[in-house]
């Protein structure tokens, strides 16, 4: 074996000559090597020293939808085996900040990071004041990279871009709902939307994010991350916010951002997705092969490249961490979500080679984000934290300005309306809202419908009375319907609302079931094909089936009309008139009289 060292000052770097003189080194590799050489065959093989790596601390949130306090309700965690769950506190930004800066301490290496919807859909302390407060407890944790989602174009482009730049909201009251402190900066960290071009083909925000570290003060490392939302945004805002833009393929944007994150030398790319999936009702979320588990995020996981090695995803408001299958049979993708409204964060710990900055391998779990301010009653299993004091001021600011409003009594009901869904679709508080516009639309001379429909995703909250009176007040309604919405009455045929009724169910498997108003009912088959699954002679109003050539005047909300939820039909209907604002009619009917659960059975399931 023939071995040879080049023993040339100039190729040495000078932190390596110490005390032994260079020519000194010289010999003395020479000598090992032929020592190494001498060494007999019955040796043992030597042992390679394992290649140095670098760990990376990767904090992640998603869809927390301006809750600056922790949600109202627990969270059902496990007690010890064999034990029913328990319920625990969870949220709040303050206690988020708090486990940030903890999870920060354990690795000095770390990026805080999001996957969307972190604005509206707001309770009121937030969205009274047009999602800055949300931004403003965003900075202040520090976050550094987000995606943008659906709900991040709810009040169109250019407030989103607000969001990002500052200024004041040009709907707002100057120091009173907008640019409370004066100017509002906009975020901290970096927006990123690289599948949302404009008329031009253009960006709307940037596509990537690069986060560099240096590793023992001299050398570079670092990872790439790709933000964006999901191609089926403009179905689920309102289109007249987004007109001009264009929402791509998620996969082709991701693979081509990858190719060119790739060329500047980045090796560890992170996706940043506002898609999600869902695991089984009852799945052991700790076991990340994820049986079951479904969503449009596999799809999109299953086409991307190589060269991305970790997805942090939302949308779904699920809680789940899952090895999902790639194109490569022998390749899987760690696929995470933190559920939503500030509940937990996602830990995730990656180990890159120190000499290429390739991921080699990524671990991750589910922080709940326990708080102290409700009963717990394992505080031994699951200690609360204590709020952040920074973040903790923001929320109490904005709590403060917004309680005198938020504890205003509007209305009475008579018990508890739910946002659950049963089998058939039927939701109470869904056809209390829809009844309230029908109402209003009743006042209306001009305005008139037959009957409101009201789609389930717009409804954000149960409605409980707070006393023996039954009295709800402004902050509630606020919660139920935060996005103020205008409403619209249009006249479609029955042709057109038995084709608006198959438009319920999609090709991917979702599904929206519509609310309907009292005097308006239909049935459906879930066994029956797509797009036959309404039975046209189930179709009643006032008890009488629709004609497929009669005119009806329809209610709805401006998100519907405008086609939202993929109601596609609702751009069809002709003589649209505009009235009102969904959340002061839903007012006006709670506080006309004492509000009962209405009946069920305007849908009926049939099989």
């Amino acid at each position: 074996m023939l071995w040879s060292i080049a023993c040339k000052a100039d190729a040495m770097p000078n932190r390596y000559a110490s005390a032994r003189s260079l020519p000194q080194l010289c010999l003395l590799a020479t000598a090992l090597l032929l020592a190494a050489c001498q060494t007999p065959a019955t040796a043992p093989d030597a042992v390679a020293a394992p290649a140095p790596t670098i760990a990376v601390k990767l904090i992640a949130l998603n869809d927390f939808h301006g809750n600056l306090l922790p949600p109202r309700d627990p969270t059902l965690l496990p007690d010890r085996p064999g034990q029913p769950d328990i319920p625990v506190p969870l949220g709040g930004a303050s206690y988020i900040s708090t486990a940030v800066a903890q999870l920060k301490a354990a690795n000095p290496r770390n990026v805080v990071v999001a996957a969307g919807d972190l604005i509206s859909a707001s309770p009121l302390q937030s969205s009274l004041f047009h999602d800055e407060p949300a931004i403003a407890v965003m900075n202040g944790i520090g976050l550094e990279f987000s995606a943008v989602g659906n709900h991040e174009f709810d009040r169109g482009r250019g407030a989103l871009l607000r969001m990002q730049r500052g200024g004041c909201a040009e709907d707002g009251t100057l120091g009173q709902d907008t640019c409370v402190n004066g100017p509002f900066p906009g975020a901290a960290f970096r927006y990123m939307a690289a599948n949302v071009v404009d008329e031009t083909g253009t960006p709307l925000l940037p596509a990537v994010g690069i986060k560099t570290f240096i590793v023992d003060g001299r050398m570079p490392l670092s990872i790439g991350f790709i933000g964006l939302t999901l191609e089926g945004t403009p179905e689920l805002v309102n289109r007249t916010g987004i007109a001009g833009l264009r929402f791509l393929d998620e996969a082709e944007t991701i693979n081509r951002e990858a190719a060119a994150l790739t060329k500047q030398g980045v090796r560890a790319i992170v996706v940043l997705i506002h898609e999600g999936g869902e695991p089984p009702l009852g799945a052991d979320l700790d076991d990340e092969s994820c049986p079951g588990f479904a969503g449009a995020i596999t799809g999109i996981v299953a086409k991307l490249d190589p060269a991305i090695d970790l997805v942090i995803s939302g949308h779904t408001h699920r809680v789940y961490r899952c090895r999902l299958p790639t194109a490569d049979p022998a390749r899987t993708i760690l696929v995470t979500s933190a559920g939503s409204a500030g509940r937990y964060l996602t830990d995730i710990d990656l180990q890159l080679a120190a000499d290429t900055g390739d991921v080699l391998s990524a671990a991750a779990r589910n922080v709940p984000i326990v708080n102290d301010s409700a009963a717990n009653v394992r505080p031994d299993r699951y200690p609360p934290l204590t709020p952040e004091p920074k973040v903790a001021a923001i929320v109490a600011e904005f709590d403060r300005r917004s309680r005198e409003r938020s504890l205003q009594p509007v209305g009475r009901i008579a018990s508890a309306l739910s946002r659950q869904q049963d089998t058939a679709g039927e939701m109470p508080l869904g056809y209390v809202i829809a009844d309230a516009q029908l109402a209003a639309a009743a006042k209306q001379q001009d305005r008139r419908a037959d009957f409101a429909l009201m789609n389930p995703g717009g409804v954000r909250a149960e409605l409980a009375p707070l006393d023996a009176a039954g009295t709800v007040t402004y902050g509630q309604v606020y919660t139920v319907q935060p996005f103020g919405g205008a409403l619209m009455t249009m006249t479609l045929t029955g042709a057109q609302i038995d084709a608006l009724l198959e438009q319920q169910w999609r090709a991917d498997g979702r599904y929206a079931i519509l609310l309907p108003s009292q005097g308006f009912e239909y049935a459906w088959k879930a066994s029956a094909p797509l797009g036959a699954r309404i039975d046209p002679a189930s179709i009643r109003l006032r008890g009488k089936p629709l004609s497929p050539t009669g005119r009806y005047r329809v209610n709805v909300n401006a998100f519907l009309a405008n086609g939202g939820d993929g109601f596609r039909v609702l751009l069809e209907g002709t003589e649209r008139v505009e009235f009102g604002i969904d959340r002061d009619v839903l007012i006006d009917y709670l506080s006309a009289q004492p509000v009962k659960p209405p009946k069920l059975g305007r849908i009926r399931r049939l099989d």
